[in-house]
């Protein structure tokens, strides 16, 4: 974060764009892939995949919960707030 006030707001805002993904595509490589190739052999892509089915299973599931307590997920605020942080 090259900016004159870094803050914990602004970094939670960029999770959309600085994820594992990200960091590998410039180079860096994540820790917890390095932990998995060093152990399991796992290769970087291989990897990536896993993350991102992981999440989608996590996400559909948060999605479930919620139909099954009778409330809605996407309400019109979290709407908008996912909207503005893929503006920025």
């Amino acid at each position: 974060m090259i900016h004159q006030h870094p803050n914990q707001r602004k970094g939670w805002l960029m999770t959309t764009k600085w994820n594992n993904e990200y960091f590998a595509g410039i180079g860096l490589i994540p820790s917890y892939w390095y932990y998995y190739h060093k152990i399991y052999g796992f290769s970087l892509i291989s990897y990536i995949q896993r993350m991102k089915e992981k999440q989608r299973v996590k996400h559909a599931r948060r999605v479930q919960r919620a139909k099954e307590e009778g409330q809605e997920y996407y309400t019109p605020d979290r709407v908008r707030k996912i909207y503005h942080t893929q503006r920025i």
